[in-house]
This record gives C-alpha cells, structure tokens and sequence, in this order.
C-alpha cells in the first residue's frame, strides 16, 4: 500500500494534482477576507425617575435623569432631566401639589407636604418636549413604630483571606401589626460623616519622614455628606412574625477605614409598602448583589410603575411609591464601635477631603 501512494504521488499527474491543491492551500493564508457587517439599532436616551414620599414632613425628592444610550462613552452620559413639571396628586382628594426643581434634575415638594395614611399618591411628570408621565397610585399603609436600633460589627469573607470586609449591621427592633400582611423596606437617609484629621501632623509632599511638622491653622473635624453606604437593599416581609415582636436585619454600613473613625450620622428610615412595590425592591435588589458567579440569576429587564400617557410601550426606568415612616436619628462614634480595620490617618487640614466641609458644631452630636 506504501509503495502505491509513493508510486502515485511520483507520477507526473499526481504531481500536478498535488501542486495545485497545495497552492490552493497557501492562497487561503493570504486571501482577503471582507468583513462583515452589522447594523445596530441606535440605543434610545430613556427618562429614569428615583424618589418616593412618606408621612414625614418635607420636603421630599424626586430626581429625573435620561440614561445614555448604547455605544462609545464619548457619545453620550447620563444627564438631569431639567425644567420638567412634577407633581404629585392625592387620589382621593384630587389635591396636586407641585415640587420646585432646587438642582438639575431634582425636584422637591414644600417643606409643610406630607402623605397621608390610607390615601393613594401618584406621580405626574410632564417633560420639556411636552410628553406627558405618570405614576400607577399607590397607597400609604400604616407603619409599626420602630422601638430601637442596635447594631454589631460583623465580617464578610472575600477571595483575600488576610483582608476580610467587616463594617456594621444595624437591627431594627419592632412590633408587627397582628392580622394583616406587612411588608417593611429600611432605609439610611441623608448620610453625615464627620470625620477627624491631624493637621498638626502636616508634612508637604515628598518629605522625609525626619522632616520637621509644618502645622496648619485649620481644619481639625469637616463634615462629608453623601458618603455612600450599602451595596444592597433591605426588605422584609411578616410571613414568618406576623403579630410578634421582632428584630430584623435591617441596614449595612461598611468600614473602610475612614468612614466610620469618628463620628457617622444618618436618618434611620422604616417603611411600610405596597405588595407591588416590594416585589420590585426585591428584583432590583437580586441585580444589585449579583457576584458574578455560575448560580447568579440572569439579568432581567425590570419594569416600573411608571409610563408614558400617549406611549404605553415607551420604557421608563423607576418606581414611584407613598409609605408610611418612622425613624430615628443616628449617630453611630468610632471610639464605641469594634472596627476591624485599619484607620487610616490622614495629617492635613481636613478641607482637602473630597466634597467636605468644615464642622463647627462636631461636639454637638
């Protein structure tokens, strides 16, 4: 059989056969290759609302924005949605009331505004371009009074066994109304963080650790608002305490070595929902603490309470809810609090910090 092929392959013909399919062959490593072409749909700029109002005294926000549409980041950003008419209606009433844009995009009602218990709210949104928004109504159930706030510092494994995360657990303490379903959504609200520098300590850049201080006048304690919180969302449903004096997970703050080292202040929200408005808190919650792993729920496509008057099918991001509160002021102090991690020292005047300002009443709290 061996000496068949050689005999064929040695013959002039098979030799021509052979040459051919060899330069065939080395013709498909140079050939041009013409690319092809895929022509994507332009992403559209969709409205997306954030807010929600309580039977707590004003004044309460609502925030706009249009989401950037698909593609390069040079090409578009997510913006405010500016000079919009907002209001809020009382179904049984009728009473509109209409918020005041304060910044770009957010719009507040009057300080003296409230929900009412029982009554149903909705959200009315008219646009620059004249299209027309509003809200599904939703009612204002009663709220259980928080009795107390605890909170312990607990650890969260991570891929680095050396440097866990830790931070605090904060549990709401309450007694569940008998008789009736109740579903619960906590909330920390208008974050403070005071924190405590050592401008005393002060070296300019790039000196010796031998160099002698430069002190500086000011600042020793500034206030940073806004410091972010949580990765996630805290909700509850009364399934398994109906009736009972309860305690529930109900926030996170995490430690990162500088939030927490003096002085953190927040309002402490507990609010009592809808069925619909806790079904989708839990959705967006799930994508929130998506890791990233092989038992992660796929992404979904999560719809509001929110539409379009002369275009149903036109999406619109957000879910706009009414929710009876009750809170409590907190102020958590890092010299009584177990923290884990490092604290970091930062020996300048505090005004340096990004987005702080100086606090003169810091003793205060």
């Amino acid at each position: 059989m061996i000496r068949l092929i050689r005999n064929l392959l040695l013959s002039n013909p098979a030799k021509t056969v052979f040459k051919k399919l060899l330069y065939f062959f080395l013709l498909g490593f140079t050939s041009c290759i013409d690319p092809f072409r895929v022509d994507v749909d332009e992403g559209s700029s969709i409205l997306s609302m954030e807010g929600y109002i309580t039977t707590a005294p004003g004044p309460h926000q609502i925030k706009l924005t249009r989401t950037a549409t698909y593609g390069d980041v040079f090409r578009d950003f997510i913006r405010p949605e500016t000079q919009a008419n907002v209001a809020i209606r009382e179904n049984e009433t009728g009473l509109v009331v209409f918020l005041n844009e304060t910044q770009r995009g957010v719009y507040e009602t009057p300080q003296d505004f409230s929900a009412k218990f029982g009554h149903r709210y909705s959200l009315l949104i008219t646009t620059s371009e004249g299209k027309e928004y509003t809200s599904f109504p939703s009612l204002v159930n009663d709220v259980p009074q928080l009795d107390s706030l605890s909170y312990l510092t607990i650890t969260i494994p991570t891929r680095d066994r050396l440097n866990p995360r830790s931070g605090i657990q904060l549990i709401a303490h309450f007694q569940d109304p008998p008789d009736e379903l109740n579903y619960y959504f906590w909330n920390i609200k208008n974050p403070i963080s005071t924190v405590e520098t050592f401008p005393e300590f002060y070296r300019p850049p790039r000196s010796l650790p031998t160099d002698p201080y430069q002190p500086k006048d000011c600042c020793k304690y500034c206030n940073i608002p806004g410091y972010s919180v949580s990765r996630a969302l805290f909700l509850a449903d009364d399934v398994n305490f109906n009736g009972l004096p309860t305690s529930q997970i109900a926030g996170y703050v995490e430690d990162d070595g500088f939030r927490l080292s003096f002085k953190y202040r927040f309002l402490f929200e507990q609010l009592a929902i809808s069925s619909e408005t806790f079904r989708y808190l839990n959705l967006i919650n799930q994508q929130m603490t998506l890791s990233g792993g092989v038992f992660d729920l796929p992404p979904a496509n999560i719809r509001g309470n929110i539409v379009n008057i002369s275009n149903p099918d036109e999406t619109v991001l957000g879910h706009f809810f009414a929710a009876g509160v009750s809170s409590k002021q907190v102020t958590l102090e890092g010299a009584k609090l177990n923290l884990l991690q490092i604290q970091r020292a930062f020996n300048d005047d505090c005004r340096e910090l990004p987005n702080s300002v100086e606090s003169e009443d810091w003793f205060q709290y």
